[in-house]
């Protein structure tokens, strides 16, 4: 009996295991395997996108006779993601989702890996059926361009009419390769390259308005997935004003825990940006000591947040010590990319310092105060005087 339930149990934790750690084996066939400069690729890398095209190899193969294979294992609940095989010269390097299953990667030529087909996985297959359909538009306008050159002589294309016949083609062109890239998103709406490529190639094409009823038509689905999030927060940041919700920015905390601004729904958040090297920002921190001391003396209802744009964890750490701001209740938060830093992009913090009062619901209550505005405020809104409910923009 007693071996029976072990058996039971190692069966048990044997299938929790399956189920927590899937495998995505790539596949790759290279034709031809020399790169641009004559050179004969050996070895290729899959690695992770991240931000600004840094990246991590999380696997590697030798390449054999024009054959290579990779793997890797995701965590369970790990979504699918855009990875890149490495290894060809240059910038050289072929996008695939990395997911559950068998991907097969067929290259002609190691001297163009972009150009390579990739498919067998729901993802990947939904992508290649993509970029097909953009590689087609770009042929047909190509296409168009020929066959006006070849009506009117390629002097005359130079000339003020020839350029403006140029201009009106392709603007026809990139409304029906818009439209159709629309379709596409909509018809495929839970796919994981859906949001990505909306953010990537549509958004900015895109009314505050309009971009906002795509995001909409993404798959509640995928409303968890990174790609989802970023393209949400692009979105919100393009049409961020007063009474709009804001971005809900992930916040690395001084005490190492990363947060985000969504985790504070319930209460007012000041979020003030900062640099070391600012006067206006050292002024700006000794207000908010002021405001601070307030806060405690009323607390549950606001939190005050503190962005450093620094480049080094260091330096932060030793500025927010020197000017006296690491108080108990106050929140530290900083991504160490200094001026690049994507959270200050999202809020189009251009200078510093920035503060910007978000209500309980995540909406703006301002962008722009200054700091003995924004102790105002603060104070009117601890006195019951929601003064913002009635303001417009």
């Amino acid at each position: 009996m007693l071996n029976r339930i072990l058996s039971t149990i190692i069966f048990a934790v044997v299938c929790v295991a399956a189920v927590a750690q899937e495998k995505c084996t790539i596949n790759g066939c290279i034709a031809d395997t020399r790169m641009g400069d004559g050179k004969i690729v050996k070895k290729v890398q899959l690695v992770s996108c991240g931000e600004e095209g840094q990246g991590t190899v999380v696997a590697e193969a030798k390449v054999k006779k024009g054959k290579y294979t990779l793997e890797y294992t995701l965590a369970q609940g790990e979504p699918a993601l855009l990875y890149r095989i490495t290894g060809f010269n240059g910038d050289g390097a072929i996008e695939l989702f990395v997911e559950p299953g068998v991907v097969t990667v067929t290259t002609a030529s190691a001297a163009r890996p972009q150009e390579s087909c990739v498919g067998g996985t729901p993802t990947n297959d939904t992508y290649s059926e993509y970029k097909a359909l953009m590689n087609s538009r770009k042929n047909e306008l190509d296409k168009q361009l020929a066959a006006l050159q070849e009506s009117n002589g390629a002097q005359w294309l130079e000339t003020a009419g020839g350029k403006a016949a140029v201009k009106r083609l392709e603007a026809r062109e990139a409304v029906k390769t818009y439209g159709l890239m629309l379709r596409f998103f909509i018809d495929h709406n839970a796919s994981a390259m859906t949001p990505l490529e909306v953010e990537r190639s549509l958004l900015d094409k895109l009314t505050p308005a309009y971009a906002e009823q795509v995001t909409n038509a993404v798959s509640t689905l995928l409303h968890t997935h990174p790609y989802y999030l970023s393209l949400r927060n692009k979105m919100l940041a393009g049409n961020m004003k007063v009474g709009n919700e804001v971005p809900d920015v992930a916040l690395p905390l001084l005490s190492g825990e990363t947060r985000h601004l969504s985790d504070y729904r319930g209460k007012y958040v000041v979020l003030n940006f900062w640099a070391a090297d600012c006067k206006k920002s050292d002024n700006m921190l000794a207000e908010l000591q002021y405001l601070h001391k307030m806060l405690q003396d009323n607390p549950g209802q606001f939190v005050v947040v503190s962005f450093a744009l620094v480049g080094d964890a260091a330096v932060w750490n030793d500025a927010i010590n020197s000017k006296g701001v690491n108080l108990e209740g106050w929140l530290h938060a900083s991504d160490c990319q200094g001026a690049a830093s994507p959270v200050a992009k999202l809020f189009g913090v251009e200078k510093t310092p920035r503060i910007v009062l978000v209500e309980p619901e995540g909406r703006a209550v301002s962008l722009d105060m200054e700091i003995d505005e924004v102790v105002m405020r603060v104070e009117q809104i601890l006195s019951g005087d929601l003064y913002y409910l009635d303001k417009k923009e």
